[in-house]
């Protein structure tokens, strides 16, 4: 590892492996540092005994048309045969009054009307009370850039009502919505949703990626070396080198490494607040980013099933009162929780069978919304809370459990985000999507100190969680190179 790079990546997680693979197949000799055994940050595969599992419930999306096939081509992969979307992905559980109706949706996109009928038909939704939604479709679909851009104040609550979209359809929107940016909708700004459903409209939802979630980010890391670069992991780095006031390279618990850029996927509060220093910037810029605020957490269980319970890759459980604004959170921080909370479970060998194995056919990852703080006693109800809601779910759940795993944002935290202000740190995407901090206000990608540069979901790009953090390692590595005059 002696000698000069050209790009000191640090943090391999997707925004961080894709803009290193980038950098390195433009030519550049480049060093990407992590923490953790493997690449993959929040979307780390874990393995066991020989078997391997996601961490915690995660999915992609758009399915279709997405900067993961992109960059699964860059790197030599064949996107038909890592990018997975089966037929039926997700089903929607819809919980009132005891009364259980659902419908699935295919991860390719559904443009059918009548499909569409059929699907809300099972919620009892009358397909004369879906002009709303058609409604709703159509105005996204002909906004121009502009006039999305002028939604960045604008929350998505409020846009949601302006199309009286009726009780059971609204929640299920306002779920999904939850789910794609885990943030409250009175704060979310309609022009980040509209542009995702967009997205979703156009290309599906629901992608997986043969081998686990992370196995795209894996392969990146792997690609740099093949480029002539590095991917060193076990190796935390300590601080972000400046002098001459530009950076310098980076310190860490293995040595000092030199380069002229430093591509930081740590965060954007832990790289100016911890790995470079506050006195290095601006005032107002550092106030600026120590007002940042994370989206919420994700937290719940992981159970390993000694046969299978789950018949779908992905469901999503809600009832009226199971989606959040503000006031719905606090209410529950306050311990005045619904009766079902918003439910997001995932089982990977339903995506990819390979995942399985004859002792433990299904890992069932069963999560739900927390806060980011990684020492609140919130989440510890909201796992108990998202049990019962499963056990109700699959009464059968309970009898054929070989292992339980409880994942809250102290685990998120330590797997991903160094926690540098207080309160924060185990946030489930980084920066929160929220009014004042997305869209054309969101922090941009080029730090004012010359050669640092943020990746992942804290700086530019859109679009929901892994999504957002590829997106941003096309744009940053573009700026890399154009910055160094191509």
């Amino acid at each position: 590892m002696s000698g000069r790079w050209d790009a000191v990546v640090v943090g391999a997680g997707y925004g961080g492996a894709t803009a290193a693979a980038l950098l390195a197949d433009a030519g550049l000799r480049v060093l990407l540092v992590d923490k953790n055994a493997r690449a993959g940050g929040k979307a780390l595969v874990a393995e066991r005994a020989g078997a391997r599992f996601d961490l915690w419930p995660i999915a992609g999306g758009p399915a279709q048309g997405s900067r993961f096939g992109e960059l699964a081509a860059r790197i030599g992969l064949v996107p038909d045969r890592v990018v997975l979307t089966p037929e039926d992905t997700c089903e929607f559980v819809h919980v009132d009054g005891g009364v259980r109706r659902s419908f699935t949706v295919p991860a390719a996109p559904v443009h059918d009307p009548l499909a569409v009928a059929r699907m809300f038909e099972r919620l009892s939704v009358r397909p004369e009370q879906l002009g709303g939604l058609f409604l709703m479709g159509l105005h996204a679909r002909c906004m121009s850039e502009a006039d999305l851009d002028a939604l960045d104040t604008t929350s998505a609550l409020e846009w949601l009502g302006r199309f009286r979209l009726p009780g059971a359809l609204f929640s299920y929107t306002a779920a999904l919505l939850n789910l794609l940016f885990v943030v409250p909708l009175d704060r979310l700004p309609a022009s980040e949703a509209v542009r995702t459903l967009r997205s979703f409209h156009a290309g599906g939802a629901g992608r997986y990626h043969a081998g686990g979630f992370g196995r795209i980010a894996e392969e990146a890391a792997r690609f740099v070396g093949r480029r002539g670069g590095r991917f060193v992991s076990g190796t935390r780095v300590a601080g972000i080198r400046v002098e001459g006031g530009r950076v310098a390279g980076v310190s860490t618990d293995r040595g000092d490494f030199d380069a002229d850029v430093v591509v930081s996927n740590a965060g954007i509060q832990p790289t100016v607040l911890g790995l470079v220093g506050a006195e290095r910037f601006d005032r107002a810029y550092v106030e600026r980013v120590r007002s940042l605020e994370p989206s919420w957490a994700f937290v719940g269980v992981r159970y390993h099933l000694d046969r299978p319970v789950i018949e779908r890759p992905m469901t999503v459980a809600f009832s009226d009162a199971s989606w959040w604004d503000t006031e719905r959170f606090e209410r529950a921080r306050a311990g005045r929780w619904p009766d079902e909370p918003l439910l997001f479970v995932t089982v990977p060998a339903l995506w990819d069978p390979a995942l399985g194995s004859r002792e433990v056919p299904q890992v069932a990852l069963v999560g739900t919304l927390g806060s980011p703080d990684p020492t609140s006693p919130m989440n510890d109800e909201a796992v108990a809370r998202a049990e019962a809601f499963a056990r109700r779910l699959w009464p059968e759940l309970p009898r054929h459990v070989r292992a339980r795993h409880v994942f809250s944002a102290r685990d998120v935290s330590a797997l991903s985000r160094d926690a540098v202000v207080p309160g924060q740190g185990g946030e489930c995407i980084g920066i929160g999507q929220l009014i004042g901090q997305c869209g054309r206000t969101k922090p941009s990608a080029r730090a004012p100190l010359p050669g640092l540069y943020f990746v992942g979901c804290d700086a530019g790009g859109w679009g929901c969680g892994t999504h957002q953090a590829v997106e941003s390692g096309f744009a940053v590595a573009r700026m890399v190179i154009e910055d160094a005059g191509g």
